[in-house]
């Protein structure tokens, strides 16, 4: 067969970075000498430059982008008040859709109009890479594409070429990384090229399940990123329609659905615990992990260890499942019966959700409610803050639920999301009541996000220890004692 040569190299550019990151950036030459091949080259492959360089929507990037600009305007913890756009839905719905350019003043929204945009409530989804080439002499149509990110090719993953034999698409990419790739035949392989992938919230299409996304990926004050692959969070996961107190959820584990979330799961994402913030009714009885799919659905007997669950992880292949049921909002601090649920009682539920994270590297957790907005939102908001992440990020990672399936704004108690309560009591303070004690949660101003979260936290039970092995998973470096957190940012702005 006719050999090909290399006509151009791919390139890419993502919409919100310049491909400065902590993975390098891409400089269109040769891979490094310490990352090899999967298979000894034999061909050059005319590559294309890529296309589809942006990996989120348009109006997904303006939103980020905006919430950025705002940090100009509003600095920490005084945003918590004043970032908001003074409107109700419906008057911000009606004024999205005139691209008339109305903003508000700088007290508000620093000139930015995050609420119009957040009420266009558009889909965002993960958009594969689709890495094309130039048609030559091969047929290149029972071929593949295989790549990888880590030198020791661990994340090694492969997609098959689509039947014109001159494109692919990679789904599922990591956030501010580097990718190699090769085009394989056979016995046969391209030169190995490379692209980084772009600044953007790590989207997972996972079957039917809405809102998923990785956890990892945002920049933080110890000036590194975090950790990605390890923590995820979505909506429910149904392989059955249930009714929960005349609330009607839709079966969105079957068929089809299920066979290619199953896939993702196996081949992305390795859950090792699901781990449940339904009530028992809002779970639809759920006993066991539905990532444990395999063509048809049963559910075994419950593991009431949570010992063994913690110990277990991801035994051969096998999802555990944990169900710690919670309220959302304010009620996630201040609900006395939030471990009343069998089998919930006795249980401080806060202190067991962050104990599950700390394992987070012996077995990938999964969290979710039902559309994962509310509960997820809030679980998910102080898990990035004791990581560091600063507050426009947490509350960014908060409202992309809205771009996904449900409205979620944190400036406004509507649709039943009073982001606002949980907001103001975060700078308020609060007294618990626990084992027949007082515990006093008081907020610093002059402290980070990172300090005032620990606090609310340790109030409600979670142990330092707990926190710091958090930070040991998710933050690269902290555990060897690499990192010093920067004491001024989430104070102010940084990027």
């Amino acid at each position: 067969m006719k050999k090909s040569y290399l006509l151009v190299s791919a390139v890419m550019a993502m919409c919100l970075c310049a491909c400065q990151n902590n993975a390098g950036s891409n400089s269109g030459k040769s891979a490094e000498p310490s990352f090899q091949p999967v298979v000894t080259p034999t061909m050059e492959v005319g590559f294309k430059a890529i296309e589809n360089d942006c990996m989120v929507p348009e109006h997904v990037q303006k939103y980020v982008d905006a919430m950025h600009e705002q940090e100009a305007y509003i600095t920490y913890p005084h945003r918590v008040d004043r970032l908001n756009c003074n409107m109700d839905w419906e008057t911000a719905a009606n004024q999205s859709d005139k691209g008339d350019g109305v903003t508000y003043d700088d007290d508000h929204s620093g000139g930015v109009d995050v609420c119009q945009m957040l009420n266009r409530n558009m889909a965002y989804e993960n958009v594969p890479i689709e890495l094309k080439w130039e048609a030559d002499d091969n047929d290149y149509s029972d071929a593949k594409i295989v790549f990888w990110s880590k030198q020791d090719q661990s994340d090694k993953r492969e997609v098959p070429v689509a039947e014109d034999g001159t494109s692919a698409k990679l789904p599922n990419l990591f956030r501010s990384t580097k990718y190699y790739y090769q085009l394989v035949k056979g016995e046969e392989a391209s030169q190995m090229k490379n692209f980084v992938t772009g600044d953007y919230t790590r989207m997972i299409t996972m079957g039917k399940i809405s809102n998923v996304r990785d956890m990892g990926g945002y920049m933080t004050s110890y000036g590194v990123r975090t950790n990605q692959g390890l923590i995820f969070r979505g909506g429910e996961i149904a392989p059955k329609a249930f009714s929960d107190g005349g609330n009607s959820h839709s079966a969105n584990w079957t068929g089809k659905d299920a066979e290619a979330g199953q896939a993702v799961q196996e081949d992305v994402m390795n859950i090792g615990l699901e781990l449940d913030l339904r009530t028992k009714s809002g779970s639809g009885n759920m006993t066991e992990s539905a990532l444990n799919w395999e063509g048809e659905w049963e559910a075994p007997n419950y593991n009431a260890d949570l010992n063994a669950v913690t110990e277990a992880g991801n035994v051969n292949g096998k999802a555990q499942y944990v169900r710690c049921a919670i309220n959302s909002f304010h009620n996630f601090i201040t609900d006395p019966n939030r471990k009343s649920e069998s089998p919930n009682a006795g249980r401080n539920l806060v202190k067991e959700i962050f104990e599950y994270y700390a394992q987070a590297d012996k077995q990938h957790v999964y969290f979710h409610c039902w559309g994962g907005a509310d509960r997820t939102g809030v679980t998910g908001f102080l898990l990035n803050a004791i990581l560091g992440v600063s507050y426009t990020d947490a509350i960014i990672d908060f409202e992309l639920t809205t771009l996904t399936n449900n409205k979620r704004c944190h400036m406004h108690n509507s649709q039943n999301a009073h982001m606002p309560k949980f907001l103001n009591l975060f700078v308020t303070g609060y007294t618990f009541e626990r084992d027949g004690q007082q515990f006093e949660y008081k907020f610093e101003e002059d402290k980070t996000l990172r300090y005032n979260a620990d606090n609310l936290l340790k109030a409600m039970g979670v142990e330092e220890e707990t926190l710091e092995k958090i930070r040991g998973i998710m933050l690269p470096g902290y555990a060897e004692g690499k990192l010093t957190e920067n004491e001024m940012v989430n104070k102010g702005s940084y990027k």
